[in-house]
């Protein structure tokens, strides 16, 4: 939600904060969870409520104008990760259903150039302020490659043209081309293949999967077992490893998920160990963070437990492991 409740207590008071609330269907009590995953289309519908209470063409904007890629979480910090802004659009395109279920993401030629475009699953009236809200994270995400004053020729959104549009133009310092498909960005290849300045992107190399079939980690395994296995890793990368967490971010319940995951013949604990297998040789071979951190960055509350995981799959302990395999790096820590 970033700052939108704010707005909305300064504009509208309290009573206007829970009248919002209440018309979009989510309990107040959401705003004392700020991590609790929120469906798209009650989120657009809280952006539409607000709009409309505080009678504000701007407020998407306004609202997105705070918010940057880091809002997306891990998912976005995998994606910062990559060599070159292609790169990194199209690790976003391939894992966005572990951040944004049913939108689609796709990077197109068109014309001399490409556009990444966003196609979030939204009624056509109801989508106007969430829309500007979300060009912020997009722009921010390509400002890491292209510098913080680059501006795209066009923008393009999904709304019909308004009377209004044009102080959203003048803001964002870009026409808008309206009635889109989708929120769109336009590159040209050049631009794609633009890497981030000197110095950024070395701070990351701990937590960089080496590519986007690592994040994968049951690459031939059946659906939805699959794709399920790269939410798993993602968030290992902050070291949570409960299924109840792993079930709200794909929309189920624990048994529900637990049904469908067996439909592929795995279990819960199946994938999760698979995927601390994959993250921690990754760790071993590719950092000096201690083992006793990676042990509890996988999860596992006691160190002894990693290592006689770690000697299930592969034989040795995870110190005989990097001593074989490892590279020399000097001490780092997952915590940065």
């Amino acid at each position: 939600m970033g700052l939108l409740p704010n707005f909305l207590e300064t504009g509208g008071g309290e009573k206007g904060l829970f009248k919002a609330f209440r018309a979009a269907g989510l309990p107040i009590q959401t705003l004392d969870n700020p991590n609790m995953p929120i469906p798209v289309a009650v989120m657009a519908e809280l952006f539409a409520q607000a709009g409309a209470i505080l009678d504000d063409r701007t407020l998407g904007f306004r609202v997105g104008r705070d918010t940057n890629y880091q809002g997306w979480g891990g998912w976005a910090q995998y994606g910062t990760q990559a060599p070159t802004l292609g790169t990194g659009i199209n690790r976003l395109n391939a894992t966005n259903w572990a951040h944004m279920s049913a939108f689609e993401m796709t990077l197109q030629p068109v014309g001399r150039g490409f556009v990444w475009r966003v196609v979030p699953p939204l009624r056509q009236d109801r989508i106007m302020h969430y829309t500007d809200h979300l060009l912020f994270p997009m722009l921010s995400y390509a400002r890491l490659y292209l510098g913080r004053a680059w501006v795209p020729e066009w923008i393009e959104v999904n709304y019909p043209r308004d009377r209004e549009a044009q102080v959203i133009e003048t803001l964002l310092q870009a026409p808008l081309r309206c009635g889109g498909k989708g929120v769109a960005l336009p590159f040209s290849a050049e631009q794609l293949a633009r890497k981030q300045p000197e110095g950024k992107l070395a701070a990351l190399q701990a937590l960089t999967l080496k590519d986007i079939a690592a994040d994968v980690v049951l690459p031939e395994a059946q659906e939805p077992a699959r794709s399920f296995s790269a939410i798993v890793a993602m968030r290992l990368l902050e070291g949570k490893s409960d299924i109840e967490g792993a079930a709200q971010t794909v929309g189920y319940g624990v048994r529900g998920l637990q049904r469908r995951l067996s439909t592929a013949g795995y279990t819960y604990k199946d994938i999760l160990e698979a995927a601390r297998r994959t993250r921690a040789l990754e760790l071993l071979a590719q950092t000096n963070v201690s083992v006793a951190e990676i042990a509890f960055s996988l999860g596992y509350e006691e160190h002894a437990n990693f290592s006689r995981a770690f000697q299930r799959w592969m034989g040795i302990s995870p110190s005989a492991y990097r001593a074989k395999f490892g590279i020399d790096r000097p001490r780092t820590s997952l915590a940065g």
